[in-house]
């Protein structure tokens, strides 16, 4: 009987000293990805924008892609701090217009040049954007689970440009297909796999948020 319970005490012991290791593992991993990041001052202005040639209906067809230092710099960091195996896209931009989005509510009421320069007209180029926090999603399903890192901004011209083609959408008759906010200006730093339109479109929250972001 005192060899049972000797046993029974090792096992309790032993889920005990199991339960507290994983504990400590995952508050030790919250606590690496609160960490804040870092990104040059430069990186936050003088962007480009973008009428681009989307390969699927989730890419942007209009974009305002930052200096290539902000989205590189961001992925080493994340490397160095989770050593995932974890792609970054090339050309990462911010998508202010996705190509279904023309497709469904602007094409045949305006023109991408036209969308373009009510792009340029709200200041967008020439913002000095100011990064609200490095954000995270997990999307689990049987088989597979994809993980996305993005920069959230709080950018008000961004707003202003979605709030304007808004009023084209009504007065041509299709305010109820198109949605201001189901876009949020983000910029994806890095994802689990390549097909980063998948994630698109992405309205950030703020629970999202995992981590802030100090300029150098």
């Amino acid at each position: 009987m005192a060899n049972r319970t000797n046993v029974l005490v090792k096992i309790v012991i032993g889920l005990v000293v199991l339960g507290v290791v994983g504990y400590l593992f995952v508050q030790s991993a919250k606590d690496t990805r609160a960490e804040p990041y870092t990104v040059p001052r430069a990186a936050l202005q003088r962007w480009t924008l973008t009428i681009e040639k989307p390969a699927s209906p989730t890419d942007p067809m209009l974009s305002l892609k930052p200096p290539a230092e902000l989205t590189s710099g961001l992925f080493r960091q994340l490397f160095e701090r989770h050593a995932e195996s974890m792609n970054s896209p090339v050309g990462a931009a911010m998508p202010l217009v996705l190509q279904e989005e023309y497709e469904r509510v602007f094409a045949g009421l305006t023109s991408p040049d036209t969308l373009f320069a009510a792009a340029k007209s709200s200041g967008l180029p020439t913002m000095v954007l100011q990064p609200r926090c490095m954000a995270y999603r997990r999307d689990s399903s049987p088989g597979v689970t994809r993980q996305l890192y993005f920069l959230l901004f709080d950018a008000p011209q961004f707003t202003r440009f979605r709030a304007e083609i808004a009023k084209l959408a009504e007065a041509g008759g299709r305010a109820d297909v198109f949605k201001a906010d189901a876009l949020s200006p983000v910029v994806i730093v890095a994802s689990s796999d390549t097909n980063y339109s998948r994630w698109l479109p992405l309205q950030a929250a703020p629970s999202d948020c995992t981590a802030p972001i100090t300029v150098g």
